[in-house]
Formats: C-alpha cells, sequence, structure tokens
C-alpha cells in the first residue's frame, strides 16, 4: 500500500522553499516538520523555481555541513578534536615558503 501525501498549500511550500534557503536549516528539520527528504525538497525546488535559481541554490546546498546534521555532528567532533590538540587543522603541517622563484631563476 502506498501512502499518498495530500498536495501542499502555497503557505507550505513557500515555507519550505524559505527553510531549503537558510543556511542554518538542515533537511532533517524539513524532513520533521513537513514529511519531505531531501530528494523531495531538491525535487519541489527544481518545480517551484526558475532554472537558474535553482541552480545557484543546488550548486550552494551541495555538500554543506549545515544543511545536514550528519555532517553537522561530523564537523562538531572535528572541530573538538583540533581544539584538544589531538588532530591538526588542514594544512598545519604544511612547511612554509620562505623563497619563492623569480624570473631570472626560472631562466
Amino acid at each position: 500500500m502506498t501512502h499518498t501525501r495530500p498536495p501542499l498549500s502555497e503557505a507550505d511550500t513557500s515555507q519550505i522553499i524559505a527553510m531549503a534557503w537558510d543556511d542554518n536549516t538542515p533537511f532533517e528539520a524539513i524532513a520533521q516538520t513537513y514529511g519531505l527528504s531531501e530528494s523531495e525538497v531538491i525535487a519541489l525546488m527544481r518545480q517551484s523555481l526558475k532554472t537558474g535559481s535553482f541552480r545557484v541554490w543546488r550548486t550552494r546546498v551541495r555538500g554543506r555541513a549545515s544543511k545536514h546534521q550528519a555532517r553537522q555532528n561530523q564537523q562538531a567532533v572535528q572541530t573538538l578534536a583540533q581544539a584538544c590538540g589531538v588532530v591538526k587543522p588542514m594544512g598545519e603541517d604544511l612547511p612554509t615558503r620562505t623563497t619563492y622563484p623569480t624570473r631570472e631563476g626560472l631562466k
């Protein structure tokens, strides 16, 4: 038996779009409030926005830790580990360059 969801009202659709644009609202919050999965939110955004606006939003959201609670938790653990000195921040162990090539040195 498949469950059919009643159509969203215009106000609900507008609220979901606002939540999706907000950097601090994870997809899990939208799922909990409206029962839409991440892929359903993406489909709603594709349907509701102009093509260019959808591309901008999708580029902005893809891979953003603040839009996924699991990634937020992973990022928080990494930050805590760095604060405790367990893990070095990226690039910290790289040597710094003291000399730079000159035009004469490249000839």
